[in-house]
């Protein structure tokens, strides 16, 4: 059984063309939809690299979630990653559905808080 986060059509068209051409004659063992859908995978249900379940996610040749997560590094330190996510999110800006969007608190600015607050006990000074 093979899991799929997006369909091969939608990855080849919208992601695929924005990734770079294997160079000095390298080409990855494995196809690059299945590549990029096991990396979909993972930032979908946020599990842990080693807990990718690689066997369900590649057809042919399973590559390890090492290889998986060096291509995703790859792409994210040279900006690619992120260009290909702000031209999905423009394409698709219509589709959004904005009522229902949860936000992390954690960078959220405490208003009273820091250094005007009061010394707390429990606190180590």
């Amino acid at each position: 059984m093979m899991y799929q986060v997006l369909d091969k059509d939608t990855i080849n068209s919208e992601i695929i063309p924005y990734l770079p051409k294997a160079k000095r004659g390298f080409n990855t063992k494995s196809n690059m939809v299945e590549i990029v859908n096991c990396i979909l995978y993972k930032l979908k249900t946020g599990c842990q690299w080693h807990m990718l379940p690689v066997s369900s996610l590649f057809s042919e040749i399973v590559l390890s979630y090492k290889t998986v997560f060096g291509h995703f590094r790859k792409w994210c330190k040279s900006g690619i990653w992120q260009q290909i996510w702000i031209h999905l999110l423009e394409k698709y800006k219509s589709h959004l559905d904005m009522s229902s969007v949860d936000l992390d608190g954690s960078h959220t600015p405490a208003l009273r808080g820091g250094s005007q607050v009061a010394y707390q006990g429990r606190k180590k000074k």
